[in-house]
């Protein structure tokens, strides 16, 4: 582990005993934002387990980066396991998270693979060819949040959810939908700035080095959105050898989610 490394720098919350979750939250999201959108019941998560959650780099109430390179997804990643390792998770642990966090996640399990005995990837981002056709988007968006601020892109997407979430979710969650904007008003204009113009740049791993993650891995999905597009989640289950692929169509289906987490990992308890 780094020298570099603060703990005082990350907002993180601990629960529970024994085998280990450690999960990471999306772009622009937050353990808060995370608790609005009330899709995950994590006060459901079994109390046998041990759930380590933590507002990543930039986000929440969490430190900044210095730069843009702290906001690449191999560097998220070793953060990851600093925290994993600092709070003495028992090893080898499981990893999560939703869309960033997904790509978190495997890039951590490719640097430590002894350290790591499953996966639980939620929603995984737009990745590959299709990824790189949204780089111009992505600049263009961290152009937007420096002039606009937090503030002011919370706003701009509260306008257009659609691009954010299936339609069916966001008619589910109608009272708390915009809570998931939360964690994104009170960023910085540089902070976002930095955060978009590592999302052009960033991609998940190859499907040559997804190929040599051996852990059984729980793929969630859902249907209708375009940032987290289906298609993602089925390259992966192809190329994860020990994979299993949910898809959401309705929100009965994405109701089901956090038992389907919470066996996942009874399942994988030594």
């Amino acid at each position: 582990m780094t020298e570099q490394f603060n703990i005082n720098q990350f907002n993180c919350s601990i629960n529970g005993i024994g085998q280990t979750l450690v999960w990471a939250h999306g772009l622009c999201g937050c353990m808060q934002s995370e608790d609005a959108i009330g899709v995950y019941a994590w006060h459901r998560f079994p109390k046998k387990l041990q759930l380590i959650r933590y507002d990543a780099v930039g986000h929440g109430l969490s430190m900044t980066a210095d730069s843009v390179d702290g906001y690449l997804w191999p560097n998220l990643a070793q953060d990851m396991l600093n925290i994993a390792h600092h709070y003495k998770a028992p090893k080898p642990f499981i990893l999560g998270g939703q869309s960033m966090g997904c790509a978190t996640s495997l890039f951590a399990a490719l640097a430590k693979p002894d350290n790591v005995k499953g996966l639980v990837l939620m929603t995984p981002p737009v990745a590959w060819q299709a990824r790189a056709a949204k780089v111009d988007y992505y600049h263009k968006i961290a152009k937007a949040a420096r002039i606009l601020g937090g503030k002011g892109l919370a706003q701009m997407n509260a306008k257009h959810l659609d691009k954010m979430l299936p339609d069916w979710l966001i008619d589910a969650h109608k009272h708390s939908v915009l809570g998931m904007l939360d964690g994104l008003k009170s960023m910085k204009r540089q902070t976002l700035n930095q955060l978009f113009t590592a999302a052009a740049y960033n991609d998940l791993p190859t499907k040559q080095q997804l190929a040599t993650i051996s852990v059984p891995t729980l793929i969630l999905a859902w249907q209708g959105d375009e940032a987290h597009p289906v298609a993602t989640a089925k390259a992966l289950h192809k190329a994860l050898p020990h994979s299993t692929l949910h898809v959401a169509s309705k929100m009965d289906h994405v109701d089901d989610w956090p038992e389907l987490i919470s066996e996942f990992c009874l399942g994988l308890q030594s």
